[in-house]
């Protein structure tokens, strides 16, 4: 047998336990808010004690937590971080904690950083705003495309032209109020805007009353691979704030950027 029918055999072998475990975890990456045993038992279709094994097992490694209050079981921060050591950008967050929390002090706003995973941003990290009232995310939280700032940032400066289109097609354009990007258009009409302005805005597209701005952050191979962004409510960042408000992400994703190699 040569080499490649030898491997063709060998990948052709498979746990089915070890294939349970991953098909529940990419079952929980759409519920970001938690799921339940049940959920999970009637999604999977498999019985209550696998579920429980599966969980207890995960949860021993750190990738699982559960939610006392509610029951509901949600994915850690170690499963992102595993993603991004695949991509090579584990220190990611250690590179870019410091710049955060300075970029906090300075516009007093909660800031996040987030990655591309399928077709929705992710949630790695956030500096929560020292303001009375501020945003309090939970990392893994994920955010559409076509109606957050990061996720027009993840549209509009893709140096891949392919990876764009494919990211379009995957745009279900939920509406969820007047100001919602509805349409093919007029998303390409936003992605030119984001291109222009070297930045991205949120006007209350997805929740009312909450404005955001987002920034690109790129690696030493010039590959567009976070965002970084502030939100806020509208009557805190105003849309006449927006350009002061980007200038200042954008100067601290460039240090970001240029802590992993990127040279503009």
């Amino acid at each position: 047998m040569d080499q490649e029918n030898s491997m063709t055999a060998e990948f052709n072998y498979t746990i089915p336990m070890l294939k349970k475990g991953f098909d529940m975890l990419e079952l929980m990456t759409q519920y970001p808010e938690g799921v339940t045993m049940l959920e999970l038992t009637q999604a999977m279709g498999v019985s209550k004690t696998t579920i429980y094994r599966l969980l207890g097992s995960l949860h021993q490694m750190g990738y699982v937590n559960k939610n006392e209050t509610n029951a509901r079981y949600y994915l850690t921060k170690k499963l992102l971080c595993l993603g991004l050591k695949a991509l090579g950008e584990a220190n990611l967050v250690e590179l870019a904690l410091p710049v955060m929390q300075a970029l906090r002090d300075e516009i007093r706003e909660s800031v996040m950083l987030g990655v591309l995973i399928n077709n929705r941003v992710v949630l790695l990290e956030q500096v929560i705003g020292s303001h009375n009232f501020t945003f309090l995310l939970r990392a893994g939280n994920s955010f559409d495309l076509h109606s957050s700032a990061p996720g027009k940032v993840f549209l509009a400066c893709t140096k891949d032209p392919v990876q764009q289109e494919q990211l379009l097609d995957t745009i279900d354009f939920r509406v969820y109020n007047e100001r919602t990007i509805a349409s093919r258009e007029a998303m390409l009409e936003e992605i030119e805007r984001v291109r222009v302005a070297g930045y991205a805005v949120d006007r209350e597209e997805e929740m009312a009353g909450v404005h955001c701005v987002a920034t690109p952050i790129y690696n030493q191979f010039g590959m567009l691979i976070a965002a970084l962004w502030t939100s806020g409510p509208s009557g805190r960042l105003r849309e006449a704030d927006f350009p002061a408000t980007a200038a200042k992400l954008q100067e601290a994703s460039m240090a970001i950027s240029s802590k992993l190699g990127y040279v503009k």
